[in-house]
């Protein structure tokens, strides 16, 4: 049955009494607002303490609805697994870790009432190590300066999409999204909400430098083309270097030879780095094509807890089996 706002949550790990003190809180803020509303955890692969809590919220609230898939796929898809299941004429997606303060939701439907389309949030203050906030704050402005896009500078995952965004995020093709990008490319009228981001109270973050780092690459994979145009221009201008130090070399006698001998050595080594990193540069382009050109689906569902029907739009019919509805 189709509900007005829809809070999709990607779930990884994640502490079971984070998972209900989010509920609570989701149930506090919305139910002055009179509106209907589900709540799509969507567990990431999970072990089986997390997923056991996010069944018994499913058991115990009416309104709450699990997509358990087949194995961990990252929270970039899981998110896409949460959309393509979401019926709201709004869908919300935030973090599980209460660190993205429900409060903030009447003010993200205000202005979807308004009109907007996509109402993202940007993390004015975050309240974590000095190393983790200069990381976040160089890769956003690097993101910026070479992508064909302009991406909100410090936007997470906390946003609101209409249902005509959802409905054009989903239908587009590619297997790997990175939401951080492709809600700004899609154009739908807009608006950055500024917020305090908190510090996490329980667990720690699944997030390991392995997978920032990987997420990284692939937004600057994802929307950036310059790189690919900065490798001739490197090879023209170290072959327009190198021109001058032959000369040098030619001419050169006795201690000054020598000199220049140790200089051109040096030279080689910096151009022989240049080229790996500008192949290596290809090959992670080459990759990301690789995994489009295969075709395989950006996740699996096992199984689908708190549904009333199987949505089969969802389920690739290669597939061995198909998920169940709980």
């Amino acid at each position: 049955m189709p509900c007005e706002l829809s809070i999709v949550v990607p779930v990884y790990n994640e502490e079971p009494e984070n998972l209900s003190r989010l509920l609570e809180a989701l149930e506090s803020t919305l139910a002055p607002l009179s509106s209907t509303f589900e709540v799509i955890f969507v567990d990431d692969g999970s072990k089986l303490a997390t997923k056991n809590a996010c069944l018994t919220l499913v058991e115990k609230h009416p309104h709450v609805k699990l997509v358990a898939l087949s194995r961990n796929y990252g929270e970039q898809a899981a998110i896409s697994a949460g959309l393509d299941h979401a019926t709201g004429q709004a869908v919300i997606n935030m973090d599980s870790d209460m660190q993205d303060p429900p409060a903030l939701i009447p003010k993200m439907l205000e202005y979807w009432r308004q009109g907007y389309d996509v109402v993202l949030t940007s993390q004015a203050s975050r309240k974590e190590s000095p190393f983790r906030q200069f990381c976040s704050f160089a890769y956003y402005r690097l993101l910026n300066a070479f992508s064909t896009v302009q991406i909100p500078v410090d936007a997470g995952e906390f946003r609101l999409l209409s249902r005509r965004a959802v409905d054009v995020i989903c239908a587009m093709p590619e297997q790997n999204k990175f939401f951080r990008g492709t809600v700004p490319w899609i154009g739908l009228r807009q608006i950055v909400i500024p917020f305090d981001r908190d510090a996490r109270d329980l667990g720690t973050s699944t997030y390991t430098g392995y997978k920032l780092m990987k997420l990284a690459m692939e937004g600057l994979v994802a929307f950036n083309m310059r790189p690919l145009y900065f490798i001739p221009f490197c090879g023209m201008t170290l072959m327009l270097i190198a021109l001058p130090l032959q000369i040098l070399a030619i001419i050169a006698s006795g201690e000054i030879y020598y000199r220049l001998a140790f200089e051109i050595a040096a030279i080689l080594f910096a151009v022989s780095g240049v080229q790996i990193f500008c192949t290596g540069l290809v090959a992670i382009y080459l990759a990301e094509v690789l995994k489009e050109v295969r075709h395989r689906p950006t996740y699996i569902v096992d199984q689908l807890f708190g549904f009333q029907t199987a949505p089969e739009h969802i389920v690739a019919p290669a597939l061995a089996r198909s998920p169940t509805s709980v």
